[in-house]
């Protein structure tokens, strides 16, 4: 009985030099780092905190947390292999969905729900609303449905302003200037506008004001 404790007390005492020998000696080290791909999250970075580590005193809790810091990542997961002394980063980021010019003329690229990317190059929405680090929803739903119209009549106006959400104008190099109401009609004003631009001979106009009810008022050039 004696000898079996000795041998149990022998046998504990070895799996703990064992274990600290592996947590806090330099033999069991991270040797391979995979991160899914990112638009702005630095890989290389998240890869130098990583490679060579001690696998047992990885603290990813913490690592987790300091990338979604970053208020353009929306998910973080981390896995550690301890036998393949690997550690996989699963990283889910916003995506940029529509370019909007803001008030002041600054130009960004948001995602679905208004948030603020990145620096934009050529913003058909402008005069969008800015609210702290997001855009107004109303300007996400305008540049998706300017983005909807067809390409021969979209070429037309390279402007919708929509820093008046009850009156959107549109313009365009020798095109009339669009008056199209609320910003909530948008949708149903372009369709009138795409069905009406050859058939009426839009292209003629100065003005088309889409404001009266269900009429469409026509300005002709002098």
């Amino acid at each position: 009985m004696i000898r079996a404790i000795r041998l149990g007390c022998a046998c504990c005492s070895l799996l703990i030099v064992v274990y600290a020998a592996l947590r806090w000696g330099g033999w069991w080290r991270v040797e391979e780092v995979w991160v899914s791909p990112t638009r702005y999250v630095v890989a290389e970075q998240l890869t130098g905190i990583l490679l060579g580590a001690n696998v047992l005193r990885l603290q990813t809790g913490e690592i987790a947390d300091g990338i979604r810091n970053d208020p353009r990542v929306l998910e973080t997961k981390i896995r550690v292999r301890p036998f393949w002394k690997r550690v996989e980063v699963e990283i889910k980021e916003r995506e940029p969905t529509v370019q909007v010019g803001l008030r002041g003329g600054a130009a960004v690229w948001v995602d679905a729900e208004g948030f603020i990317l990145e620096p934009a190059t050529a913003p058909v929405v402008v005069g969008a609303a800015r609210a702290g680090e997001r855009v107004a929803s109303e300007a996400v739903y305008a540049a998706r449905v300017v983005a909807r119209l067809s390409p021969g009549v979209r070429e037309k106006f390279t402007t919708f302003d929509i820093t008046d959400p009850t009156n959107v104008i549109a313009s365009g190099d020798r095109s009339p200037t669009l008056l199209l109401g609320e910003i909530g009609q948008l949708r149903d004003h372009l369709a009138i506008l795409e069905d009406l631009w050859e058939r009426w001979r839009l292209a003629e106009c100065a003005m088309v004001d889409f404001r009266v009810g269900d009429e469409v008022i026509l300005k002709r050039k002098r």
